[in-house]
């Protein structure tokens, strides 16, 4: 192939590379979590303190302790709601998108040192993690990952200092951000391992020295990172606040995004089968390059897919984890591979096709630049609700409850919101039983003065559809969209 149309090649690899994560990414905000996560913010930063409550409920339940250990995200979120409002957070969420892209290239090609390797292995890390890219704390926290591990494996590549030391201040942001931080010991220590496991290798004389020191500038970064984390407004507890969050049973059996992966409600979506083909893509590359992984690469495929088999949304972490080693594989490969002219052409044909997949059919979880699923309130349900007169307690499905507080408290208060694992196994049970037990929902109602019943339409024709005796105690729908059901009664 000519230069020339070589270099139109090149070109319109990059070009077809970001219109594709433009496409999964440019997409409005579709979770009920980021309408809690802004108004916790906007408490923040209206009163510059945190909250050490659930703080929103009509019941007891507004007492129950609560670790805001994603403060620092809030504050950020909430910060975006003012500068940009609501509508154009589309594009506060596509620009992250292609800056987490960014950072997955980078590294790729650090690795490959070929673009058409780079674009797979970047792409291909992006499309797994996409059906859980969520303007959220979360995705702050994916940021800080790839941005440890590419300073990691800077350090492995010139033993310059200055990489580890910057792991110390990204692991102290992190910690105040999102409870993924943990994760940072992870890497290093996977490289540690696999420094030891260097050392080992290439010192058969004094193997045990050799494998602490090549061990022993990781391990310090661990101890030094594990200080910084200790810098947050729960200091030391807040590790076993995410251990005992990790480990709550009643979350992994209700709570959708800590459900085991191979088994239960996520086999069958858009995102298990796109994990299951990153699998197969992860088999394919490694069969032909994985003399070229180094220990520490190994050991990231190790540990981060083990967690992606045993719980879901670890599936983003384990795809961005295998940037590294994947694009190490290419590097021996992809010189020979891709200097075929049909390869490159079929390699950017297929991201062509990808990209009409993605325009015909929505980002992983079905999401356009112009619509996304319904998770939010309706404009039809907004403006009902922003009636003066209406307020009092809301009983509501756990799923509504953030979009309430951010537009309506104290004007309208919850039962219940998203922070499941601060309510607790029995509180959010109870709240759950509701539905299917009208003595019992008699009782909350008379108990709480509960002045409004707020369901999704799946809840209320699972159960209080079924109940007359609410009819007879005065209950009407007062409001009903296809998405949710709102029940009053007269005053």
């Amino acid at each position: 192939m000519t230069s020339r149309a070589d270099s139109w090649l090149r070109a319109g690899m990059v070009a077809a590379a970001i219109a594709l994560v433009a496409l999964l990414t440019f997409v409005p905000p579709g979770t009920n979590d980021l309408w809690l996560d802004a108004a916790l913010g906007r408490i923040i930063w209206t009163s510059g303190e945190i909250p050490r409550t659930l703080l929103f409920p009509f019941t007891e339940a507004s007492r129950f302790p609560f670790t805001a250990h994603e403060w620092l995200s809030s504050v950020t979120l909430y910060s975006f709601f003012r500068l940009f409002g609501h509508a154009h957070l589309v594009f506060v969420k596509g620009v992250l998108g292609l800056a987490l892209f960014g950072l997955c290239w980078r590294l790729a090609y650090r690795q490959s040192a070929n673009l058409f390797a780079t674009a797979l292995v970047a792409l291909a890390a992006m499309a797994a993690a996409n059906f859980r890219f969520y303007l959220r704390p979360e995705l702050f926290g994916l940021f800080f990952f790839v941005i440890v591990l590419s300073l990691l494996v800077e350090f492995r590549a010139g033993g310059r200092w200055r990489y580890l030391l910057a792991c110390v201040p990204v692991a102290l942001v992190w910690t105040n951000c999102h409870g993924s931080f943990p994760l940072a010991l992870v890497l290093a220590g996977c490289f540690a391992a696999g420094a030891a496991a260097e050392g080992l290798r290439a010192s058969p004389g004094g193997r045990l020295r050799a494998s602490w020191r090549t061990a022993r500038p990781y391990l310090l970064c661990a101890v030094a990172m594990t200080c910084a984390m200790l810098l947050n407004p729960y200091g030391a507890n807040i590790f076993r606040f995410v251990w005992d969050l990790t480990h709550a049973d009643f979350i992994r059996s209700y709570i959708y995004e800590w459900t085991p992966t191979l088994v239960g409600p996520f086999v069958g979506s858009r995102g298990y089968w796109a994990f299951l083909v990153f699998l197969g893509f992860c088999a394919a590359v490694l069969s032909f390059g994985w003399r070229s992984v180094p220990p520490a690469g190994a050991l990231l495929l190790l540990t981060f897919g083990y967690l992606a088999l045993n719980t879901q949304r670890h599936i983003v972490f384990f795809a961005l984890a295998s940037v590294y080693p994947l694009a190490a594989a290419m590097r021996g490969i992809a010189p020979r591979l891709f200097a075929l002219p049909p390869v490159r052409t079929a390699g950017l044909a297929l991201i062509v096709a990808c990209v009409g997949l993605a325009m015909r059919y929505g980002n992983l979880y079905g999401g356009f630049p112009y619509y996304v699923p319904p998770h939010n309130f309706s404009l039809l349900l907004v403006e009902y609700l922003d009636r003066p007169r209406i307020k009092g307690n809301v009983l509501n499905s756990y799923e509504l409850g953030s979009e309430l507080i951010y537009r309506y408290y104290p004007r309208l208060r919850p039962a219940i919101d998203s922070r499941v694992d601060a309510y607790g196994r029995k509180y959010f049970l109870e709240i759950l039983s509701l539905n299917h037990d009208e003595h019992a929902l008699k009782a909350f109602v008379a108990r709480y003065h509960v002045d409004y019943i707020l369901l999704l339409q799946r809840d209320f024709d699972l159960g209080i559809r079924h109940m007359p005796d609410l009819r007879n105690d005065g209950w009407r729908i007062v409001f009903a969209d296809g998405q949710v059901v709102l029940l009053g009664r007269p005053m």
